[in-house]
């Protein structure tokens, strides 16, 4: 009989948990979820990768309340989520709204205190998080932890154990997420995650991180030039010749911050949204990206070789007759150099003409290379300048702007010279990156991503940028004359030639699709294909909104005028003068939501204000006024414009996107 009841009690052991004696967390009603905590691993601080994922579902957010069909929803998602968290993070009325902020940043996102980021501006290399081997390949992933319920829920109270590999990582609230310093997947080769009431039996999930390594290059357009990571301030007491802003301070230390100061590459860069924008949406993954963008870059001088940075020293002496030159790269600064430095581990060597990496020893394989190069090359912001420029004008002026590069030698140069430059690309990234997608190593070309160029120069309603004048009408009355007041000396826009710069556009849209197909590169063309920039161009307004100092397209002045749009004009009897069209010390908002996407002469002034310093460090005036170098940034696109091409390239690679995350190696 003992042997019997010995036997039943064991069986009983053996039967399923009944109702009352049940495990808490069952497969049926709990599951794990986890995401990395920083997805974005250039940001040294998770919360300021936060900062921008939480921007994103405050988008999302913002779209759901719009009551859209889920096709219309996905569609609109897809294409605008890059820009709609930027107008969460930016602008000054509380998002999608009429309602003003009451603690708006005007220095944009980019300035907060946690934007440090992996890379030394210093010293100019990935050497923020550890060196670049600890950068390039990450030997684990700091996760976050949930339970995540299918109609479940936890009695509270409850405390859960959390193992990663079997090893209790942490023991709290079932109903809290868990995540600290030691809760961490190793990579690549991932974890087995359990989770269990104290006591009871645990649930599992395998869990594994797919890094994404991406490099950006290219030229101004995908550096952020116009947009730096902290604009200039201004005072209000002083005046520029007595009439315009003056910097404050008004010396070294009162210039623009970039992440690369030689190169105007900032956290506002089309090629780093769209990276980043990878993060954001794929919480098992993280984006380990590298930046080689520099404005003033073309595929000859500034990625294969060294370039002339848009930077100038004055080498003579204060008070002296200016002596300037432009600072430039030696053999070791060129953007493909820089790449191959990082993720090759021996000393890149040239062979037939070209850097490679000796015996292929890289560090790690690239993921895609995102790419906008090909307007310098051609003089994209030259001709759109060339347009502006007033006949007669000084040869200097001329010069600096590049002024002879009219529309059919921008035409001629399409036709003639870029097919032979892409080409020469095309054979230097395949001799030289580590671009592969499968075990046979072989180089995969669509992994590519070359960005389009928008069409800069229409109106609020999508139309070319009107400038002809009646008979009775000053030139100041449009509003693309207004957005260069300050130097209405030498530039007048005129329809014609815009016109012409116009037709051009569409042409090297066409031609750089051609090119790219010729070479298997995947053509990002959203940005003019999509019309993303129709309406936005560098003479658009709000016209609701044209008091608004971020739609003025005046440059602040000191005194008055006959117009409220004329220039400034200088009075020695005037006794009741002020600031206008807006206070430029305390309602400067070059980040702020407007309707232009595109910087203009005026803006360039008001954000980047670029100084030509001595060597001994101080700012020489002389040599800022004869190189015109308060215009640096003029004519590329806001930080609006820039997270619209971003959208622009993450419509471009998510089928591809989608099939390497989905893949299990």
């Amino acid at each position: 009989m003992r042997i019997i009841l010995m036997l039943l009690v064991l069986c009983l052991g053996l039967l399923p948990a009944t109702a009352s004696n049940a495990q808490t967390l069952d497969t049926s009603r709990f599951r794990i979820e986890w995401q990395v905590v920083n997805r974005f691993r250039l940001f040294r601080d998770d919360q300021f990768f936060r900062l921008h994922e939480n921007a994103w579902r405050q988008y999302l957010l913002h779209v759901d309340g719009r009551g859209l069909e889920a096709d219309e929803r996905s569609r609109l998602v897809a294409q605008t989520s890059v820009l709609g968290s930027e107008h969460v993070l930016n602008d000054r009325y509380i998002a999608f709204s009429n309602i003003l902020r009451k603690n708006f940043d005007w220095r944009g996102w980019a300035a907060r205190d946690d934007a440090d980021t992996c890379y030394d501006s210093k010293s100019r290399t990935y050497s923020g998080c550890g060196g670049i081997g600890a950068y390039v390949n990450p030997t684990a992933h700091s996760i976050e932890l949930w339970l995540g319920t299918m109609g479940g829920s936890v009695p509270e109270g409850t405390r859960c154990e959390w193992r990663i590999d079997g090893n209790v990582v942490a023991v709290q609230s079932c109903r809290e997420r868990v995540s600290g310093p030691n809760i961490v997947l190793p990579y690549p080769a991932g974890a087995e995650v359990s989770v269990n009431v104290v006591g009871e039996q645990p649930i599992f999930a395998d869990a594994k991180v797919r890094d994404l390594l991406i490099a950006g290059m290219g030229d101004s357009f995908a550096s952020g030039e116009g947009n730096p990571n902290r604009p200039v301030a201004f005072q209000e007491a002083k005046r520029y010749r007595n009439l315009y802003p003056l910097r404050a301070p008004n010396d070294a230390s009162g210039s623009a911050v970039w992440s690369d100061d030689l190169c105007h590459r900032s956290l506002y860069g089309q090629l780093l949204r769209a990276a980043l924008q990878i993060a954001v949406e794929n919480p098992h993954a993280a984006v380990t990206y590298l930046d080689y963008s520099c404005s003033g870059a073309s595929i000859e001088d500034g990625i294969l070789g060294p370039q002339v940075y848009v930077d100038r020293v004055d080498e003579g002496k204060n008070n002296t007759k200016p002596s300037i030159r432009p600072v430039s790269g030696d053999d070791h600064d060129s953007q493909i150099y820089r790449i191959l430095h990082d993720l090759c581990r021996r000393e890149p060597k040239k062979r037939d003409g070209l850097i490679i990496c000796p015996d292929g020893d890289f560090r790690r394989q690239l993921d895609f290379v995102f790419l906008s190069v090909g307007g310098n090359d051609l003089g994209f912001s030259n001709v759109v300048a060339w347009a502006s420029l007033r006949d007669g004008v000084s040869s200097a002026i001329a010069g600096f702007l590049g002024a002879t590069v009219s529309a059919d030698e921008f035409g001629s140069r399409m036709r003639d010279q870029l097919p032979t430059d892409y080409a020469r690309l095309a054979k230097a990234m395949e001799q030289a990156l580590p671009l592969v997608s499968a075990p046979d190593g072989i180089f995969d070309p669509s992994r590519v991503v070359l960005s389009a160029y928008p069409d800069l120069v229409t109106d609020a309603n999508g139309d070319l940028c009107d400038a002809d004048l009646a008979a009775d009408e000053v030139e100041d009355h449009h509003p693309a004359n207004q957005s260069l007041d300050m130097f209405s000396s030498w530039l007048l826009v005129r329809s014609a030639r815009l016109a012409q710069v116009h037709a051009q556009f569409a042409q090297l849209f066409k031609r750089m699709g051609e090119l790219a197909e010729d070479h298997q590169w995947t053509f990002a063309g959203g940005s003019y294909a999509g019309r993303l920039f129709d309406g936005h161009g560098f003479c658009a307004q709000n016209l609701e909104r044209l008091s608004d100092p971020a739609e003025v397209l005046m440059i602040p002045c000191w005194g008055l005028t006959e117009r409220d749009t004329q220039t400034c004009q200088s009075s020695l009897s005037a006794k009741d003068r002020h600031w206008r069209p807006y206070n430029p010390a305390t309602q400067n908002y070059p980040y702020a939501q407007r309707q232009r996407w595109v910087r203009t002469f005026n803006d360039a002034y008001m954000a980047v204000n670029q100084k030509v310093l001595y060597r001994s460090g101080r700012i020489s005036e002389r040599a800022s006024e004869a190189v015109f170098s308060e215009t640096t940034g003029a004519l590329h696109p806001t930080s609006e414009g820039h997270a619209a091409m971003a959208d622009a390239i993450m419509l471009a690679i998510r089928p591809t996107l989608a099939d390497i995350l989905s893949r299990q190696d």
